[in-house]
């Protein structure tokens, strides 16, 4: 906390590698790539960040217009350079990714881009670590992914859904509510993605249906005008249990009883260590209970006409949309090396020496939050390797 104060009051900028620094190469320029990259420079290592994608902060970019920060604006600063307070409390998608622009030019920043930055695999070849990809193999002394732990989406099994009559999209297809108006639109999955889209489509008219198995725990941006999200760093220090038992309760102390989604099926830190994050989806709640979002059980599979639900009810829609979640899809990357748990994800921020990972938690406090304070950990391990 004492770190981050000190960064907010006393910006900085990274200074330029010297020739013959060592060099380590930063898979993703999303915040978590860019994060530590900057960190890797201050501590005179250069740092080269490569993406597959064609701009800067494409994950963010890529998503639904609506799509906000749910940190609020001060606890969601990269290391060296706030977020400018005209963003707002709650930073739309659009200035995320201009802020992330301005964040790489204020670093100098090394970006390969597009073909050039797109990587396949990454192999350690002696003392080194190749990288390869559209154009050929380069070697550096150590590598960190920083591709996210929302890579690739996660498309369900559903019986029957080559026959559905209508539009299968998933969530990260999904733009804005006109594209949907006049159609009976189902929704799938209860994460936060899923109940910001109901709110996007409710609020333009559209017919929502909400399919959900299971639930997070709800929790609002703000409680009487200030923001939830600096409890999170308090939360984090109190033992799980306690967590467990807190969360649930100020959700009820919040929106009364749980009358609009089903309850969670795992407690609140076990659904965090499988980066489910509480939904924030402001709104949501008062449109459930007022009709206008209506929810039902999980989907079992698809026809021509629609869904059939797991209770044996059926459902004519003309547009289903998969809020079925994401992983981080390190598998071609990396999987070969023995770094990744069954989930996928990576076992440890630095699992092998001059191997890093920054981005892939889903803490209390937020994603942002998290990545300013893994960026430094693994640049600073990273670094100490390299001296």
């Amino acid at each position: 906390m004492v770190r981050r104060f000190v960064e907010r009051v006393r910006p900085w900028a990274a200074p330029l590698p010297a020739d013959g620094a060592p060099t380590v190469a930063v898979i993703g320029a999303g915040p978590a790539g860019l994060a530590t990259a900057a960190l890797l420079r201050r501590a005179h290592v250069r740092a080269i960040v490569f993406d597959r994608d064609e701009r800067i902060g494409s994950s963010w970019a890529d998503r639904y217009d609506s799509l906000r920060l749910n940190t609020v604006r001060w606890m969601s600063d990269l290391p060296g350079r706030r977020m400018e307070r005209s963003l707002g409390r709650w930073v739309g998608r659009d200035d995320i990714v201009a802020h992330l622009e301005r964040y790489a030019a204020h670093h100098r920043l090394e970006c390969r881009l597009g073909a050039d930055g797109a990587v396949s695999s990454i192999e350690r070849s002696g003392d080194e670590w190749a990288v390869s990809g559209r154009s050929g193999e380069r070697r550096f002394d150590a590598v960190v992914v920083a591709t996210g732990a929302s890579r690739t989406p996660i498309w369900p099994s559903w019986p029957g859904a080559e026959r559905f009559s209508g539009r299968l999209l998933h969530a990260a297809d999904y733009r804005r509510p006109d594209e949907h108006l006049g159609a009976r639109v189902l929704v799938v999955g209860a994460g936060s993605s899923g109940g910001e889209i109901c709110v996007d489509l409710a609020g333009a008219g559209v017919d929502v249906t909400w399919a959900v198995r299971s639930a997070p725990q709800v929790l609002p941006r703000e409680v009487v005008g200030a923001p939830a999200t600096p409890f999170g760093p308090a939360g984090e220090a109190l033992p799980d249990a306690w967590v467990d038992r807190i969360v649930p309760w100020l959700e009820r102390r919040i929106y009364g009883p749980r009358d609009y989604l089903p309850e969670p099926g795992e407690p609140m830190t076990r659904l965090l260590a499988e980066c489910k994050e509480p939904m924030t989806a402001d709104g949501i709640v008062e449109l459930i209970r007022s009709g206008r979002v209506r929810v039902v059980a999980a989907v079992a599979d698809l026809d021509a006409a629609g869904a059939r639900l797991v209770d044996g009810s059926h459902l004519e829609v003309d547009q289903v949309i998969a809020a079925t979640g994401y992983r981080p899809g390190l598998e071609s990357l990396v999987g070969h090396l023995g770094v990744l748990d069954n989930a996928g994800r990576p076992v440890d921020a630095v699992p092998r020496q001059g191997l890093g990972f920054v981005g892939f938690r889903v803490p209390l406090t937020g994603t942002l939050w998290a990545i300013d304070r893994d960026a430094h950990t693994v640049a600073d391990a990273i670094a100490d390797q390299l001296r």
